[in-house]
């Protein structure tokens, strides 16, 4: 979930091209799976009816991506009818067994209050999981949580560094990430500014996303 934009969800086409993505790296040590080609062809072209065909046996039998791919079509009403709750529960079953853009749609549902309540804590715990494996969105995400304290201790040096990795990830300057540091930095003394980029130099080192901001969080105050 972007901090202005008014898209609230991965759009569908989106989630074809990580769906083929998934397709051509996982289907060749999983030939039992083989039918998720097939699904990431029909989201790519737009068949839905299709897709949801390949996908449905693929989530039922526990496979997180088909599982992402179901929460895709209910969140969307794509071959199906539109069912938010559904949605949620599909994605749910995905982040579970760690499918990351399953952890950042459920994040930002439970962010934006989408066929749900607001809840802030729960869009945290979503996003976070997403932004340790590198979701430049997911880290942008839990930036905005962290800039204004919703549902976390509010910490704008830790929100600067989130925006920081989201773009140097994204190897852009263009994207909402961008935006939000430039506006956060603008308001924050010199001192924390070179304390955010600190922690930004320790998280963008190989290896140390995870267990960096593992540290840091644990310093704050709960």
């Amino acid at each position: 979930m972007k901090m202005i934009d008014a898209s609230l969800v991965r759009a569908a086409c989106t989630a074809a091209a990580r769906l083929l993505l998934c397709s051509s790296l996982a289907l060749t040590v999983q030939p039992a799976q083989a039918g998720f080609d097939e699904a990431a062809a029909a989201f790519a072209a737009g068949d839905y009816g299709k897709a949801l065909h390949e996908t449905r046996p693929l989530a039922e039998s526990g496979d997180p991506r088909g599982q992402y791919g179901m929460g895709v079509l209910y969140e969307n009403g794509y071959g199906v009818t539109k069912d938010l709750q559904l949605a949620a529960a599909w994605y749910l079953k995905a982040a579970q067994q760690g499918n990351t853009d399953a952890q950042y749609n459920l994040g930002a549902m439970y962010e934006h209050g989408i066929g749900m309540p607001v809840n802030y804590p729960e869009a945290a715990r979503w996003y976070r999981p997403a932004a340790e494996q590198g979701d430049i969105d997911a880290l942008s995400n839990l930036g905005v949580l962290y800039q204004g304290g919703k549902g976390v201790p509010q910490d704008k040096i830790l929100a600067l560094a989130l925006y920081n990795v989201s773009v140097a990830y994204s190897g852009k300057r263009t994207t909402q990430a961008a935006k939000n540091r430039q506006l956060l930095a603008n308001q924050m003394s010199l001192d924390d500014v070179k304390k955010a980029l600190a922690l930004t130099d320790e998280l963008l080192k190989p290896g140390k996303l995870k267990p960096g901001l593992e540290a840091y969080l644990k310093k704050l105050p709960r």
